[in-house]
């Protein structure tokens, strides 16, 4: 077929790509060097045959020219531009096929990769986004290959959209109420040729990974390591074919938002886009995930994203927009409060104080109180310790040092900065003793993040103990080392039903899920600030250097600021090596402290006794009591515990 037997005339500008139409197909493409490029289409009949059409000036609209094809059916052609000899993919692609199995290397990398045309509808069943706000939400970051890779996964689709979706049970149970999936756009596993130009400025959460500039003697090394995490320039319209069954993509990817938001949970895309992108073409494919796929949010990175642009427009209102920071007071002006909080900044301030305090550092408790204490009405705190780069929960205590041997780069990617510590033996022990004392660093380390006034965000693979044999940068670990370890040992179930019934426990009191800032005083007269810190001595903090303990307490009278009383809460935080005896603010009559909470103990939840005056926290240890009303049994209980 030649270009004269087609029935061509002028397009819509928009939307850009190819959009598959009742009676033909319509394509626009944005365009600044038009001398011998234009589209070529290929017949899935006869896939040898091409059909060149230029971008003539008669189709132009500006920079964009569009034509519509008439008495075509879209599910019988696919397409790429052409300039000179050259093919490459439409960057407005909705569909990328030929793309094969995930990190299957190609011969060719071009040969048989090509833009498809989707035409067919998807049963949404009414579905709508949650809209969870952020101090009633929970992440948790996947990589969605990952996720069920590994043979324990137990799921039929491993590595795939649907794999996460029979895994939805499980996230539901243990509490998740957002997931956070790495770049799950089309990215390239492997590289067509040498990039010759890379970020020079990284994002303080991203330190090293796959997107950072190489060390000059690493650069061929990385260069033959496959692209795992997917932080490059991609083809951002299209799902990853590779995730989904073959063919399959669009409908997957659809499948999976659609059924968690059946199990209550959101879904949020990180997105990398590279200084080259330009604004507009950042707004449109975000625009694009939430109109077509009704995606959540969107977590930002790169060094160059229209932060303002993004977080003025009217579309994503109701859709989470995470970045490292925003210019907040550029984009609310004055007292402006947003009716929805969107916004939110995520960013390593906390993962940086929380490591170094509960490893026992000094200086670190007027630090840690910003963090636990603080909030804003005008935006989210995203709250984590681990996160996809960088140390698990577990190696975070077993490892000093990086150990990324494994990535072929002499242990030269990654991070130095990991403020971690090992508990006295560098990598996996026998030894009782100290795996008992990881085991209680890693729920210190979890009860921290989950208790913050912010968003507690969760790495896969940490609610049960995870590990990567302390590589703290897996860019191309795509296997058993990058991909979460589904075990069954009893350090896995006790990590797990910890951290679970510590989200329990964060659902069901108010004071935790603070939209604002708390106050330390008593405007209601309740007995209580509304939040009070403490040491040793109620209502009597001291902040030196060599102290490495506090107390919090959180006034129930106060709730979460929206009306929702709660009881009155007192969490100890001991990250000393030693014990430390902590007076207990006095209850109004008829009630008494009660321990529920104590990392010191192997059932940490398990504990149930009844406290007067006082109690002891051993070091290195995090106890939560709550007020509750006295009995003559738990008095006698009480005073027997003492």
């Amino acid at each position: 077929m030649i270009k004269s037997k087609l029935s061509i005339k002028k397009g819509m500008p928009y939307p850009l790509g190819a959009t598959a139409c009742k009676s033909g197909i319509n394509f626009a493409a944005v365009v600044y060097e038009r001398e011998d490029s234009g589209w070529v289409l290929y017949d899935k009949k006869n896939p040898e045959e091409q059909i060149r059409i230029p971008f003539e000036e008669s189709y132009f609209v500006g920079n964009i020219c569009c034509i519509y094809i008439d008495n075509i059916h879209a599910d019988r052609y696919e397409y790429l531009f052409y300039s000179g000899e050259r093919y490459f993919a439409d960057p407005y692609a909705k569909e990328i096929i030929g793309t094969g199995s995930f990190g299957l290397k190609p011969q060719d990398p071009t040969k048989g990769i090509r833009a498809g045309i989707p035409s067919g509808s998807f049963d949404w069943e009414d579905d709508e986004p949650l809209r969870i706000p952020y101090e009633d939400s929970v992440f948790y970051c996947m990589h969605v290959r990952g996720f069920t890779q590994n043979k324990k996964s137990g799921v039929k689709q491993k590595g795939t959209f649907l794999g996460v979706v029979e895994k939805l049970p499980y996230l539901k149970d243990l509490g998740i109420r957002n997931l956070e999936l790495m770049p799950v756009y089309e990215f390239a596993e492997w590289p067509e040729e040498r990039e010759t130009t890379v970020p020079q400025e990284t994002m303080a959460y991203a330190v090293a990974h796959f997107m950072d500039k190489p060390a000059s003697d690493s650069e061929n090394a990385r260069e033959k390591r496959i692209n795992y995490w997917g932080y490059k320039k991609a083809c951002y319209f299209a799902p990853k074919a590779a995730y989904a069954r073959r063919g399959k993509a669009i409908e997957d990817c659809k499948t999976l938002v659609r059924e968690c938001h059946k199990s209550g949970i959101e879904v949020i895309l990180q997105f990398y886009f590279p200084e080259d992108c330009k604004p507009g073409y950042i707004l449109e494919v975000l625009r694009y995930w939430v109109l077509e796929y009704h995606i959540d949010g969107f977590h930002l990175m790169g060094t160059k994203i229209p932060l303002t642009l993004l977080a003025t427009e009217p579309l994503f209102g109701n859709t989470k927009l995470i970045y490292y920071d925003f210019p907040y007071d550029e984009i609310y002006q004055g007292t402006e409060i947003p009716g929805y909080r969107n916004l939110a900044s995520a960013n390593d301030l906390f993962l940086k104080d929380a490591r170094k305090y509960v490893k026992g550092d000094e200086n670190m408790l007027g630090r840690m109180l910003q963090h636990v204490s603080g909030n804003s009405l005008k935006h989210g705190n995203l709250h984590y310790i681990t996160n996809y780069c960088g140390f698990t929960l577990l190696d975070l205590v077993s490892y000093d040092r990086k150990h990324n041997e494994a990535n072929g780069e002499d242990n030269r990617d990654g991070t130095d900065d990991n403020y971690s510590w090992n508990c006295g033996t560098e990598g996996p022990s026998r030894k009782a003793a100290l795996r008992r004392l990881r085991k209680k660093q890693m729920k210190n380390a979890m009860t921290l993040v989950v208790l913050s006034q912010g968003t507690p965000f969760l790495t896969a693979g940490d609610e049960d103990g995870n590990s990567q044999l302390g590589n703290n940068n897996p860019y191309c670990q795509d296997n058993e080392i990058g991909w979460k370890d589904w075990q069954t040992t009893a350090l896995a179930k006790e990590q797990y039903a910890f951290v679970k019934e510590l989200l329990r426990f964060r659902r069901e009191h108010a004071v935790f899920r603070k939209k604002g800032m708390a106050q330390n005083t008593d405007p209601k007269s309740c007995g209580f600030p509304e939040i009070s810190f403490h040491s040793e001595e109620a209502f009597q903090l001291n902040t030196a250097g060599y102290n490495r303990h506090m107390a919090i307490l959180y006034a129930g009278a106060y709730g979460d600021g929206n009306g929702n009383t709660d009881q009155d809460i007192y969490v100890i935080y001991n990250m000393h090596w030693i014990s430390h005896r902590f007076a207990l603010p006095k209850l109004e009559n008829g009630y008494q402290w009660k321990l529920v909470m104590d990392t010191q103990e192997e059932d940490s939840f398990g504990v149930d006794c009844w406290k007067e005056d006082y109690t002891l926290a051993q070091g290195r240890s995090i106890q939560i009591l709550v007020s509750e009303k006295q009995t003559e049994a738990n008095t006698t209980s009480g005073q027997q515990a003492q």
